[in-house]
């Protein structure tokens, strides 16, 4: 259930130099008619992880199977390391569910493909690589093996061939939580420490934000969005991109100088903006709630949910705003709760309204 392409080894005996670099310009394809990547231009730099991120359709699959050579664009060109067309080498690419060989074991296959790469010492590289992924089946029949632990093979696989370049697509999804967070972060490492190029697409936006040098959002075929983790999080008025990496509310507020005043704050702005009413976006995160008397707004709790370390609860407030916050767990909420919220003193986003 996990595809793993060919990669092209280094010749024998060989450590693989730094990774490849990857350029796409004015990349097209489409399907029956339908446009699923449009014009896209991305350079990845050799050895950074570029993380992309997208609704479901967005297109972020399809333009991992270009970069790796599955598919053909319909228009534009890609460059791997100087070379597009035939000429480029191919990229291998684990992808989250396609069919396996039927035959085969877990050690003889990572084994096999660390030998073929040159390693000096196979066996002892099949046990680290099989550690450094949590898999300990290491005699069993690849299609014996859970979905989760087909991914954890195919990782191992695909490390012991010394790729240059690798394409990751939602690659770890069947993994648990703590068992995701964990293989993901010594995979990060590995894929650093050794210099390799990745394109890493999931629809975990906390995970895309983890591993990524740079982070792309992609919406209806098209980046909408590209730059470092915490400057993409900070597009905040963006709706494309707020919509992907999580909830934001919208509150009136009227703009004066460099201060936005709402709900009787006056806030500094992230951004200069023209004079008069707009509406003040924030992330859950930056609301608070606080006492009767301190200043802010009035409201009534619609939903509250617990996630593990927070809860996120959603208010209705006097103003007509539905606000989403994010609070302590202990601090518990109850449809129909009367609460006042206002907002923390940071830089404040705000986009005219209309």
């Amino acid at each position: 259930m996990v595809a793993v392409t060919p990669v092209d080894p280094s010749p024998l005996g060989e450590e693989p130099r730094s990774g490849w670099s990857i350029a796409l310009r004015g990349v097209r394809r489409e399907r029956s008619g339908v446009a699923i990547l449009r014009d896209i231009d991305l350079d990845v730099a050799p050895g950074t992880i570029v993380a992309l991120v997208g609704p479901s359709g967005c297109g972020a699959s399809t333009l991992l199977r270009v970069v790796s050579g599955a598919e053909r664009a319909d228009a534009g060109t890609v460059t791997v390391e100087g070379r597009s067309g035939a000429a480029a080498p191919r990229i291998p690419e684990i992808r989250d569910r396609t069919p396996v060989a039927r035959f085969g074991r877990v050690r003889a296959a990572v084994v096999a493909a660390a030998r073929q790469a040159g390693d000096d010492d196979p066996e002892a590289e099949t046990d680290r690589l099989l550690g450094l992924v949590g898999l300990g089946r290491a005699d069993k029949s690849v299609h014996r093996l859970s979905h989760g632990d087909r991914q954890r093979w195919a990782l191992a696989r695909v490390l012991a061939a010394r790729p240059r370049a690798l394409v990751l697509d939602d690659s770890l999804a069947a993994l648990h939580t703590t068992a995701r967070a964990e293989t993901r972060d010594r995979l990060v490492r590995e894929l650093r420490d050794r210099g390799v190029t990745t394109l890493w697409a999931t629809r975990d936006t906390a995970e895309a934000a983890a591993v990524a040098d740079d982070l792309v959002v992609m919406d209806q075929g098209r980046i909408v969005a590209a730059g470092g983790p915490d400057e993409v999080y900070a597009r905040i008025a963006d709706a494309a991109v707020a919509e992907v990496l999580g909830p934001v509310s919208a509150v009136p507020g009227i703009v004066e100088g460099l201060t936005v005043e709402v709900w009787g704050q006056e806030l500094p702005l992230a951004e200069s903006a023209h004079d008069g009413h707009c509406e003040v976006v924030v992330r859950p995160e930056n609301v608070l709630l606080v006492g009767v008397d301190a200043p802010g707004v009035d409201g009534v709790v619609e939903d509250s949910i617990f996630l593990g370390s927070v809860r996120r609860s959603t208010v209705l407030t006097s103003d007509g705003s539905r606000v989403v916050v994010e609070h302590a767990p202990e601090q518990r909420l109850e449809d129909r709760d009367a609460v006042r919220l206002a907002l923390a003193v940071v830089p404040t986003t705000v986009r005219p309204i209309g």
